[in-house]
């Protein structure tokens, strides 16, 4: 019958040592425990020892006879053996630093799970805080725009209304030229600004939006419920006749927009 622990393992002040190899090991990441008659190094020691040593099979390979165990039992017995280091014969230590190596895996990712738990909560409470403010700014954001807007509109009428007036001579061109500069460079700033205000308007509608979209899709909230209670309203008013198809597949896709 085989042991559990490696014939071959030795313990020292300074760790594990298999002295087949002549070298220190560490024992739980190699054979050293259980399936030990499979390990290379083992098997290489034990065709290089020949009548010396006979390498351990599994007990399912070979059943010795008792008679050939107990001679075996005697060689070991009267073979003289020099020991310089504790042997691993039992498996006592061996278990308890298996206990502990698992036991500290186990801890060192009970910290990480958790941590992980944290920082996704934090990530669900920073979305749905970002979302609600941005949606109570960016209707003063679109007012603002808007009557830039305006004002680059009239801006425009403004250069249209010079160049009238020097077609019907009521300026002459030195003043029309210092009027459509001015008036041109103003509009040339608030179109260049505008143009840029709505680029990082739409970067930071979309960025939101992707993010909230992603807290919908993993996360059960009563938000979410109350979205998909509306679609299926308006799946049964639009089966009612109560609304159009227009006005269904518009809402529709407004709504999934959101929940998908």
């Amino acid at each position: 019958m085989s042991r559990a622990v490696c014939p071959g393992l030795e313990r020292t002040a300074s760790g594990y040592v298999c002295t087949y190899a002549q070298r220190p090991i560490n024992p739980f990441q190699w054979y050293c425990f259980g399936d030990y008659f499979e390990c290379p190094i083992y098997v290489q020691y034990m065709k290089t020892k020949g009548a010396q040593a006979k390498a351990e099979v599994k007990p399912s390979q070979t059943v010795q006879p008792l008679q050939q165990a107990q001679q075996q039992t005697q060689q070991v017995v009267t073979a003289p053996v020099t020991v310089t280091t504790t042997r691993v014969e039992t498996t006592g230590d061996a278990e308890d630093e298996l206990i502990r190596n698992s036991e500290t895996i186990i801890s060192k990712f009970e910290g990480n799970a958790k941590a992980l738990n944290d920082k996704w909560k934090d990530y669900e409470n920073s979305v749905q805080a970002t979302r609600q403010s941005w949606e109570l700014e960016k209707a003063r954001l679109k007012r603002y725009i808007i009557i830039l807007e305006r004002i680059r509109n009239k801006y425009s009428e403004d250069l249209k209304e010079i160049e009238l007036r020097k077609n019907m001579g009521l300026i002459n061109n030195d003043a029309y030229n210092k009027l459509r500069d001015s008036i041109q460079k103003k509009l040339d700033k608030i179109s260049d600004k505008l143009k840029e205000l709505n680029s990082r308007y739409q970067d930071v509608e979309t960025t939101i939006t992707q993010h909230y979209k992603r807290l919908l899709m993993t996360t059960v909230t009563p938000e979410v419920s109350k979205l998909k209670l509306s679609l299926a309203k308006l799946e049964e008013m639009y089966r009612d006749g109560k609304i159009s198809k227009e006005v269904y597949e518009k809402l529709k896709a407004e709504i999934e927009g959101v929940i998908s």
